[in-house]
């Protein structure tokens, strides 16, 4: 059993690099997309939630009757959540420094290019919406003071960030493993005297 356990947290370490890298790819995509790429605002405005949020999420699943078919296709629920939990960490770790990378060395300006990006979107949306320049332009102060906070948060916003961020690892991990669980069968013996 508790070889079982130790193949399980390995082979999530294994589907979490799968998964961190996949992960990180769509990141960049969806940055390319947002503010390389002249595209439409419905598409602009998409992206994110499809790149970020959807395509992760379904990789995640597939990834996770992966492991488990990987580990002999039966787990506990214990079992399962730790071997996601240990997946999600090790994706997200590798995402984070991964993009941190990009956003440092490669795209120097994602963050300021990113912020005009989405302050754009908006006020186009909210321009189509009817909503009056004024009140467009108060909420534009409203995000470029979010993402000024944001920045300036310093280490112990990061660190209060990355607690965050395993938290609700931990519970997607149990929510997935409650979802993907596969009790081994039990055999009951049999009565039957001679």
């Amino acid at each position: 059993m508790q070889d079982l356990n130790r193949q399980i947290r390995i082979q999530g370490a294994i589907y979490g690099g799968v998964l961190g890298v996949l992960i990180l790819v769509l990141h960049i995509a969806s940055y390319l997309v947002m503010v390389k790429v002249s595209t439409p605002l419905w598409v602009t405005a998409f992206s994110p939630l499809i790149f970020t949020n959807v395509l992760p999420i379904i990789a995640a699943v597939l990834l996770c009757l992966n492991l488990r078919e990987k580990i002999g296709g039966y787990w506990h629920f214990r079992q399962a959540a730790s071997g996601i939990f240990v997946m999600f960490l090790v994706s997200y770790l590798i995402f984070f420094f991964g993009f941190l990378l990009f956003s440092k060395v490669i795209e120097p300006a994602t963050d300021l290019n990113l912020e005009n990006k989405i302050e754009a979107t908006k006020a186009a949306i909210r321009q189509q919406q009817g909503v009056s320049l004024q009140h467009i332009q108060e909420e534009t102060k409203g995000l470029r003071k979010d993402f000024t906070d944001r920045q300036n948060s310093g280490v112990w916003g990061f660190v209060q960030s990355f607690g965050i961020v395993v938290v609700l690892l931990f519970l997607a991990s149990m929510i997935f493993g409650a979802l993907f669980k596969n009790d081994p069968p039990v055999y009951a013996p049999s009565n039957k005297t001679h």
